[in-house]
């Protein structure tokens, strides 16, 4: 009687952790999302104009240096 009770609860507990694993493989392969290289146009206009030149030559990106601020990030934006 002893050693039914024993299996039943061992029973229990593999069940237990052999379903949370399941799920958190499930979960670790869905959460994943591909990252933009380029900032969005929120985070670029808090930048100055050298740190936007600097971004663009670093991301190879080609644009105007008598160009606006506005412009520029409008450049850089439109690459992604």
């Amino acid at each position: 009687m002893e050693y039914a009770i024993l299996v039943i609860v061992g029973l229990a507990v593999l069940i237990y952790f052999l379903n949370g694993k399941e799920e958190k493989v499930v979960s670790k392969t869905t959460v994943s999302k591909p990252k933009s290289d380029v900032p969005t146009t929120a985070q670029l206009k808090k930048l100055t104009k050298n740190q936007l030149f600097d971004l663009a030559e670093k991301k190879q990106i080609k644009v105007k240096k008598s160009g606006t601020k506005a412009e520029v990030i409008k450049q850089i934006s439109s690459v992604k």
